[in-house]
């Protein structure tokens, strides 16, 4: 708060007592009085203003400048309508007034919409085990009955498999500590895990395997771990060339270990890395042969974030991808 924002702010009060200065020595004067009197009385009116002035203006910045600080140094800027000091003044009463009704509306919206969004969550998980009943059951009936025409149907299957479980774990990933279990495992047990679910798309991709220093320890919740390594599996199987060529390759450091995923695929271009992650973004790939979404490397970076990994993707054009997923060292995870 600066003292020349102040003075202009009570510029009209500063008018006026100069006003009644000039109107009241002027009347003391007719009034036939000394001029040494009418001075000596001028000046402590003037004191008096000058000194309500001073205070005002004292207190006022006190409790500003100590309400600023208080606002930049909260992670949760929701909290400074509770640790908030009310004021003295009454400008200041009013607006802290404001601020509490302000805090309590903008707190039930939140709750409100809290609890929208379990109740779609909720809908979405059960709509999901719904559905997969059907699709069980329709592998079920392919299985005994194998032809051309059926192994279309199941590869298509898949295809709506795999976006049932992105569209469960999506639902699920904004409440992610409600459903996260830290638990001692290794790089090569997530990966076979991931693998399982992919086999048969990465064997008609005539896909050859390559597993590199993967018996690294690592502490990490397996469920989504194995989802974030079969997102990008899927990802390279999906734009994959002939022979698909893919590696697995674990690196130990100091603060923890890292997963690099490589393939021999058609790559991405070099305009389209650093919007890679970003949600909905399918790049020239995807405008190319039309089968992204734009969700499955979103999903991969928004689950690391909150598990306090981290995701990089390295590409050349024709020569393929690699992504690398770094894990932090024991169960250091801070939840955002």
């Amino acid at each position: 708060m600066k003292l020349t924002d102040y003075i202009i702010d009570r510029l009209f009060s500063v008018v006026m007592f100069l006003v009644a200065v000039i109107f009241s020595m002027g009347l003391l004067w007719l009034m036939g009085l000394r001029y040494e009197f009418i001075i000596y009385i001028e000046i402590i009116f003037g004191f008096s203003f000058l000194a309500a002035f001073v205070w005002d203006y004292t207190r006022k910045k006190k409790y500003y400048c100590g309400f600023m600080a208080l606002f930049d140094g909260l992670d949760d800027k929701t909290l400074l309508a509770e640790l908030a000091e009310k004021p003295g003044f009454l400008e200041g009463k009013l607006l802290y007034q404001i601020l509490r009704l302000s805090n309590k509306y903008m707190n039930d919206k939140l709750a409100e919409a809290g609890a929208t969004n379990q109740e779609y969550r909720e809908y979405i998980e059960m709509w999901v085990h719904e559905i997969k009943t059907p699709i069980t059951s329709a592998h079920l009936i392919i299985e005994n009955d194998k032809n051309i025409s059926t192994i279309r149907i199941d590869d298509e299957l898949n295809k709506i498999d795999h976006f049932v479980e992105q569209a469960l774990f999506y639902a699920r990933s904004t409440t992610l500590e409600k459903d996260f279990k830290i638990e001692k495992t290794t790089l090569k047990t997530l990966v076979q895990e991931a693998l399982k679910s992919y086999s048969k798309q990465i064997i008609e991709a005539h896909g050859r395997l390559v597993f590199e220093n993967l018996d690294i320890p690592v502490f990490a919740d397996r469920k989504w771990c194995v989802f974030i390594i079969g997102q990008i599996i899927v990802n390279s199987v999906k734009y994959a060339k002939e022979n698909l060529i893919l590696t697995f390759e674990g690196s130990s450091f100091d603060n923890g270990c890292s997963l690099s995923i490589s393939d021999n695929g058609i790559g991405i271009s070099e305009a389209d890395i650093p919007r890679i992650f970003d949600k909905g973004f399918t790049g020239e790939n995807g405008r190319k042969f039309g089968k992204s979404t734009g969700i499955g490397l979103y999903l991969c970076w928004k689950l690391c974030r909150k598990m306090n990994m981290e995701i990089s993707v390295a590409s050349s054009l024709e020569h393929g991808t690699t992504v690398k997923i770094m894990f932090p060292k024991e169960n250091l995870y801070s939840w955002q």
